[in-house]
């Protein structure tokens, strides 16, 4: 597989259920799918993306530097804030549309309609180059959030920002220590998070039954995560190692699902049809 060079620019974003991952863990969930591209798939990938480079000299682009992309958006886009995850309620094992992606008229619906209705317009070649862009964009962020288990469990603590809690000696937010506190204890850098992931969690690994599923899927599997893992944590909120040591293993397994569920999606996607060659 080729490689290619990161040349575009990574994207925060605002509170609520404020990233999915931070800018590493999406970066992570980028660089993994991108890995496993087949090549006719990343050149439609980087024809959408160089129409947004026209300053570069035949640039080249890789999905991790678009991967936060989503959070800048919804910054000055609120109608896009819910679509960054599904709230199904902690005590409940089951997602209900009707419920869980029900649309406030200002903020949106969810995660898993954004995904769909994303997909279909990125496959969709009679659309304008930009709507598909930005459609390819939001696939990659919300591919990723719908694997946070902050994001697909509602406890009326907008995923864990209002539960304050201590990290290794250092106050924050619940939602901030899966979004990049657990991944940076791990390591400083997020291409060393990947390159773990691939001798680690992935080395080796028969992933043929792990790619499968619809969004619904994941973002179920990510709320038994939180119920059982992101949630379970002591009454005085300190965390340290035992709580380091049990969840490390869910943000290994997530991010590098996302990574692998992605690249299943892009190239789906993305595969040739008689009116979009």
């Amino acid at each position: 597989m080729r490689r290619v060079v990161v040349v575009l620019v990574l994207a925060c974003g605002l509170p609520s259920h404020a990233h999915g991952w931070g800018q590493e863990g999406h970066a992570i969930v980028a660089e993994i799918a991108q890995r496993r591209l087949d090549v006719g798939t990343l050149k439609k990938i980087e024809a959408l993306l160089k129409t947004e480079a026209r300053d570069v000299d035949e640039p080249q682009v890789a999905l991790s530097s678009i991967a936060s992309w989503a959070d800048d958006y919804r910054a000055e886009h609120e109608e896009t804030t819910n679509w960054h995850f599904a709230d199904i309620p902690f005590e409940r094992s089951t997602y209900d549309p009707a419920v869980d992606c029900k649309a406030d008229p200002k903020l949106g619906d969810c995660i898993i309609n954004a995904i769909d209705r994303q997909r279909q317009l990125l496959a969709d070649c009679t659309k304008p180059a930009e709507e598909r862009t930005a459609a390819l964009k939001f696939l990659v962020h919300f591919v990723g959030d719908v694997h946070q288990p902050l994001h697909a469990a509602d406890r009326k603590d907008h995923g864990g920002n209002d539960v304050q809690v201590t990290f290794f000696g250092q106050a924050m937010k619940l939602h901030a220590v899966w979004d990049t506190g657990l991944i940076m204890h791990a390591v400083y850098a997020w291409g060393t998070y990947v390159a773990r992931l691939e001798h680690g969690w992935l080395h080796g690994r028969d992933v043929s039954g792990l790619v499968v599923g619809t969004p619904i899927d994941w973002a179920v599997e990510a709320h038994q995560h939180a119920q059982r893992i992101a949630y379970d944590i002591p009454d005085d909120g300190i965390l340290g190692l035992a709580y380091y040591e049990k969840s490390l293993p869910v943000v290994d397994r997530q991010l590098a699902l996302a990574g692998l569920r992605l690249a299943r999606m892009l190239k789906e996607t993305l595969q040739p049809t008689a009116s979009c060659p």
